[in-house]
């Protein structure tokens, strides 16, 4: 064999040598499998970190791998149609297997050796765990900042109450029909009672276990209402004005149990730093403007504790921002409201009265008597006063809440 031949023959060889080994790694390739060993992995559309997230699975979650490209796995999962997708998980959160299960080394960039730690920090710093891919820490260093973030998001909402404060929509009613009557106008008066009202709110939750969030919260609204009623007799116009409102802030510490991603539930408890008005308005005149007039003005503030319960649907919009609605019933009745009362007619008397807010009826003739509400430095015991009590205002009822949570 001639040196030509021989040089011909050891190129046919190095090329089958390096056919078979091509062939040996993509076999290799296709058999291998990943399991996610942080809590959450996340799914990518790219390997990059800043890349759109397709979904998160739990720790314990295998899947078959593609092909490695730098620090990701290209891995397939199957849809909901059966077809087959394609996705990018980051190294230092699976591990490889064989495809029996049996563990293999995959080098992570962020455990290497102490000592070669403390001698590249510059280069430490940019491994992924750095940039927020990965929460998981080695030996006893503690949790990382990184790792607690991760776990805690930020909502704020708009939310739409239906509540029926019975005493102050009584009152309210049981005044117009006194001076109805006072006045001689055989009337009863049909009032639109104070129900509806919107508000705000803001939550912050943090993570504490697979699927439960432990949140601190408010919420915030003032709704009132506004009825005046207008009448003659004998030639005299009169005027009934009515306005109750209430404010309340309660402050919550609540549970969230999420069972899927885009559904949950919450029970929480609430202290309630709530507040009621009212003002009552007699108008008399025999032409414009008004001759005579008295007005009736209260403010309280009480507190009480309450609870509430929850539904919601959650929508992911982006990978850390999703949207939320929420159906809830909030249980809380108040009794303890002190404050002032402010008397003024116009003749230009004015006085002011500091007590409790009391409710009672009022006797106008034998069979006859009106719901009241006024503050008071006593428990009324005047002629006419029937059943005193304090002022029970409830702020109990159906809620409606919608709003973006967001996660760092």
């Amino acid at each position: 064999m001639n040196k030509r031949e021989k040089i011909t023959w050891c190129l046919i060889l190095a090329l089958l040598s390096l056919g078979w080994l091509a062939l040996g790694l993509r076999a290799q390739s296709q058999n291998l499998r990943v399991r996610v060993v942080s809590e959450q992995a996340n799914v990518r559309v790219k390997p990059d970190i800043s890349s759109e997230m397709l979904f998160q699975v739990p720790e314990g979650t295998e899947f078959q791998v593609e092909k490695k490209e730098g620090e990701w796995f290209l891995i397939l999962f199957e849809k909901a149609d059966g077809t087959k997708g394609k996705g990018y998980v980051h190294e230092s959160l699976v591990e490889a297997i064989t495809p029996v299960g049996r563990a293999q080394a995959v080098p992570k960039k962020n455990e290497k050796p102490a000592e070669t730690r403390k001698t590249e920090p510059v280069k430490e710093a940019k491994q992924p765990e750095a940039r927020g891919e990965t929460s998981r820490k080695s030996g006893a260093s503690g949790v990382s900042v990184s790792s607690v973030l991760k776990k805690i998001s930020l909502s704020v909402h708009g939310l739409l109450n239906y509540l029926s404060p019975s005493d102050l929509n009584q009152a309210a009613e049981g005044v117009t029909n006194y001076y109805y009557l006072a006045f001689g106008y055989n009337r009863k008066a049909d009032l639109t009672g104070l129900h509806f009202g919107s508000g705000y709110g803001f939550d912050l939750f943090y993570k504490f276990y697979p699927g439960l969030h432990l949140g601190l919260g408010f919420d915030y609204y003032q709704p009132s209402k506004n009825n005046r009623a207008n009448f003659t007799t004998s030639r005299t116009n009169y005027s009934v004005w009515t306005k109750v409102g209430v404010k309340d802030l309660p402050l919550r510490i609540s549970l969230m149990f999420q069972p899927v991603e885009r559904f949950y539930l919450k029970t929480g408890i609430e202290y309630h730093l709530a507040k009621a008005n009212y003002l009552y308005s007699v108008y008399q005149s025999v032409g414009t403007p008004e001759e005579n007039w008295m007005s009736w003005t209260g403010q309280a503030s009480g507190h009480s504790f309450g609870w509430l319960a929850a539904a919601g649907l959650n929508r992911p919009i982006t990978s850390w921002c999703h949207f939320f609605l929420e159906g809830f019933y909030r249980s809380a009745r108040v009794k303890n409201f002190d404050g002032n009362n402010f008397y003024l007619d116009s003749d230009g008397f004015k006085q002011t009265e500091s007590g409790d807010l009391y409710y009672w009826q009022a006797l106008v003739s034998p069979n006859t008597s009106y719901p009241v509400l006024f503050i008071r430095d006593q428990a009324p015991a005047e002629p006419g006063v029937i059943n005193p009590r304090k002022a029970e205002i409830n702020y109990s009822g159906f809620s409606l809440k919608a709003g973006l949570r967001f996660r760092f």
